[in-house]
């Protein structure tokens, strides 16, 4: 692969596929860790990494999953130095976590790893609402875990919710931000429930036992939730993403500001040198290419100009600050503002986005009818 223009870093996303049991919403790629010798796996992605002999300073790492700290202690740490060992210690190194099963020993050991940050899945602090998920946390594990995430050192700390969730109400929800707010988080996700197909979740829906709520409502909590963070203090810098002033998460915004990430592991998906890759979603094709010394790709593949600019695009529109008309330009070769006239005239009459002389950016109302408005950005 060669790359069609350079760029100075690279971000690592690595996909842990294991899980010690899924939750009733979630589509993404897991096995129950009991199943498995989670060792193939860890193995397969290090020479995974050796594969790409990736020449550019890492500086982001995120272990996603699945659940990483479900692995036992000594073989997740294991693990992490080896990564470290590989591409040296990232600015940002994120772990995600579920509240049960991690706490201050294993929070400390991490941290002595060379991990910076805990992205913690809070999902919702509503009992009722937690097993409506599937979580087999209690509300109270939540400030449990934060607490021992400082107790080990951590000053990093986000927190994901969701709204959307059936039978939460606006009140509900409003509770759940308070208790967020009161941990003091760095870090804030909120999104809307996706109702993905196959799921547990979705098939009760199919079936009568639970229902969406309302339209107006969700945008309601949606707006709810952007107003209460905003008096917190957390600053909002993408659509569902807020974070105290320098708490950004560095990794992130690699992926809205179209910028390069090898995606590692089972279901893993990357952009990098041009070219976009998915890894095969199956422990067993996994390691059986990998071995061959094979990448695992899926899918893959190396996108033409426009759509290049199309992504970058709607990537650009997620984060508050829009996309930076010059840099646009210097990236894809394209004016913007010509590229996408129609949509822009469009929406920027309708209210939806307002376009400066340096920035096109969604306005406070487009905020709640972004995937509506990034539609018309696609070529």
């Amino acid at each position: 692969m060669t790359p069609p223009t350079a760029h100075p870093d690279v971000g690592l996303y690595v996909h842990i596929p294991f899980c010690l049991r899924k939750c009733d919403y979630c589509a993404f790629y897991s096995e129950p860790l009991d199943r498995h010798d989670p060792r193939p796996i860890l193995d397969g992605i290090l020479r995974e990494l050796d594969l790409y002999a990736s020449t550019e300073p890492v500086q982001t790492i995120y272990l996603g999953g699945g659940t990483p700290t479900c692995l036992p202690e000594e073989l997740l740490c294991g693990f992490i130095k080896a990564l470290i060992v590989r591409v040296g210690k990232p600015l940002e190194f994120t772990v995600e976590c579920n509240p049960i099963g991690a706490g201050t020993p294993l929070f400390r050991s991490l941290h002595r790893c060379g991990v910076n940050r805990l992205s913690i899945g809070a999902q919702s602090f509503d009992p009722v609402e937690l097993k409506i998920l599937g979580r087999p946390h209690t509300p109270e594990a939540i400030g449990q875990a934060v607490a021992a995430a400082r107790n080990a050192g951590f000053d990093n700390i986000g927190l994901d919710l969701i709204f959307g969730i059936p039978g939460q109400t606006v009140q509900t929800f409003a509770q759940s931000l308070s208790k967020a707010i009161k941990l003091a988080p760095t870090h804030l996700s909120a999104y809307s429930l996706t109702w993905e197909n196959e799921t547990p979740l979705t098939r009760a829906l199919f079936l009568g036992a639970v229902q969406e709520i309302d339209e107006d409502d969700e945008r309601a909590m949606y707006k709810q939730l952007c107003q209460t963070l905003s008096a917190a203090g957390y600053i909002q810098y993408e659509i569902s993403n807020f974070a105290a002033p320098g708490f950004a998460c560095r990794h992130n915004i690699r992926y809205w500001r179209n910028q390069p990430v090898i995606g590692l592991g089972p279901a893993a998906a990357g952009w990098y040198r041009g070219q976009r890759t998915a890894n095969a979603a199956d422990i067993g094709a996994y390691v059986e290419r990998i071995t061959q010394n094979q990448f695992a790709w899926q899918t893959d593949e190396q996108p033409g100009a426009r759509q290049m600019a199309s992504e970058m695009a709607v990537l650009g529109l997620r984060m508050t600050d829009g996309i930076d008309l010059a840099a646009f330009q210097n990236a894809t070769g394209k004016n913007p503002k010509h590229l996408f006239a129609n949509a822009i005239r469009e929406h920027c009459k309708n209210g939806l986005l307002e376009l400066t002389d340096t920035h096109l950016r969604l306005t406070e109302k487009g905020l709640s009818f972004a995937d509506t408005v990034s539609c018309d950005f696609i070529l």
